[in-house]
């Protein structure tokens, strides 16, 4: 499924609102679904060209996309250094539109927007598998008229997020309530012993999964949050620079609660 970025606020035609009905249906349904995003060759190229020699703070932004999110994020993105801002405001404005959509396909009133710039590490080589909390109240519900979140990932450039399904549910939770408790008793105290944990903890989430397809690099995913049927993920293997974004849809008071939690 393809779905090409215009310019924020242009109208969704026939056809991709029919999309965007079917993109829905199936995470309601299967709690997961991807998508293309079909980029311009100008946008392709611009993505090609960014330099990323240094890692930034995580940038986050609650509200209703509009252009003042491609403001902050050109302002954001600017501190990557040796990019010409032509380029730093075609991926601004790539993001944010991802943004729009996803805060529109989801007939929602507001969002959190994060975006991550990542350098090669070895941090997960060894996958961190884990499910997301729920964020909002709900900003869906499934076919059974349960409510639900969903959060949409793109990486925008570099490789794309891994998915898994769960296979030993017992051992998983075990697993969770070990990584509670190592975070409690040694982080950040003891940060030795609670990176030894996390290592063998990790090692051990490993045998509690099957990992999914891989994603292509042109694609976004929309999954579940929040609960035991939320989607397990990881970050994947950082063999080279990345920029990832994240968006999480929800009315303007669920945003501005998440926010209030955030950032105590």
């Amino acid at each position: 499924m393809a779905e090409t970025l215009g310019q924020p606020g242009e109208r969704p035609s026939i056809e991709q609102a029919e999309t965007t009905e079917k993109r829905m249906e199936t995470l309601k349904e299967k709690g997961i679904v991807s998508f293309t995003i079909k980029l311009t060759p100008e946008q392709i190229n611009s993505i090609k060209e960014v330099k990323i020699e240094k890692e930034l703070d995580q940038f986050n932004y609650y509200g209703p996309v509009n252009e003042k999110l491609v403001e902050k994020l050109t302002i954001h993105l600017s501190q990557l250094e040796g990019n010409t801002e032509e380029v730093i405001r075609t991926v601004s404005k790539i993001i944010t539109k991802v943004a729009e959509n996803t805060q529109k396909e989801f007939r929602q009133e507001s969002t959190w927007v994060m975006v991550r710039v990542f350098l090669l590490n070895q941090e997960f080589e060894i996958p961190r598998w884990h499910q997301d909390g729920r964020y909002v109240t709900s900003n869906y519900q499934d076919n059974d008229g349960h409510k639900k979140t969903g959060k949409l990932v793109f990486t925008v450039k570099g490789a794309p997020t891994r998915f898994a399904e769960i296979t030993d549910q017992g051992k998983w939770d075990k697993l969770k309530k070990e990584e509670q408790i190592n975070t409690k008793t040694n982080y950040p105290h003891n940060r030795q012993t609670y990176h030894q944990e996390d290592m063998r903890i990790r090692k051990e989430f490993v045998t509690t999964v099957n990992e999914t397809e891989p994603i292509s690099k042109d694609q976004a995913v929309l999954y579940r949050v929040g609960g035991s049927d939320a989607k397990a993920h990881s970050e994947p293997p950082m063999n080279e620079p990345r920029i990832f974004m994240s968006v999480v849809p929800g009315s303007t008071e669920d945003i501005e609660k998440f926010r209030e939690r955030y950032e105590k």
